[in-house]
């Protein structure tokens, strides 16, 4: 199955139903997570049109645009441990989405299996090598927050920066011009006055 197929395939089933103000954000979450504190509190926010999907993977996909993988620390640390979570992170950095992973749980990672090190370590693979973003929460509440804040980043206005890939001119004048030209709005006419 092509990717982008997937891809259009869910956004086009998490499309705003009928009576759901345009404000709402499009949620779908994994049938995995279905007993989750998160999901929960997700619900109770009233920020998001909740669908549940079977996710090929991930947990949540916001807007139909990006996947998030969530995990506690504990599942972090087991999923580390038993060797799950690298192909995990594999499977989201190949993914049709833009991906990230969101980690929910206290800040020291203290757990008596693993050293914090190991941890850490791995948070620092998966972020620079894997180029995935990993952001942290304290709880289901300020995870939820950050899905609102992600939502609203993916639907806002999708502004291009443009460059400039002429070739730069030898002369004072014509590099200032060059410059000008540069801004919005601005072409060789509003450049010469």
């Amino acid at each position: 199955m092509d990717a982008r197929r997937t891809k259009g395939s869910l956004v086009s089933r998490i499309t705003t139903s009928p009576g759901i103000p345009d404000s709402v954000h499009q949620l779908a979450v994994d049938h995995s997570e279905r007993d989750s504190v998160l999901l929960d509190a997700v619900r109770r926010s009233g920020w998001f049109d909740v669908r549940m999907e079977r996710l090929a993977t991930g947990d949540y996909v916001v807007n139909g645009e990006v996947l998030v993988e969530r995990k506690t620390i504990r599942d972090l640390v087991a999923s580390l441990v038993d060797g799950r979570l690298f192909p995990q992170v594999a499977r989201l950095a190949h993914s049709p989405y833009r991906s990230l992973l969101l980690i929910e749980g206290p800040t020291p990672f203290s757990l008596p299996d693993v050293h914090h090190h190991s941890v850490e370590g791995a948070l620092v693979s998966i972020a620079a090598m894997w180029r995935l973003p990993v952001l942290q929460s304290s709880d289901a509440e300020q995870s939820t927050r950050l899905l609102r804040f992600l939502a609203e980043q993916v639907r806002g206005p999708q502004e291009r920066i443009l460059r400039r890939f002429d070739r730069k001119p030898k002369r004072l004048a014509s590099r200032r011009l060059f410059l000008l030209q540069g801004l919005p709005g601005v072409g060789p006419a509003l450049a010469h006055r």
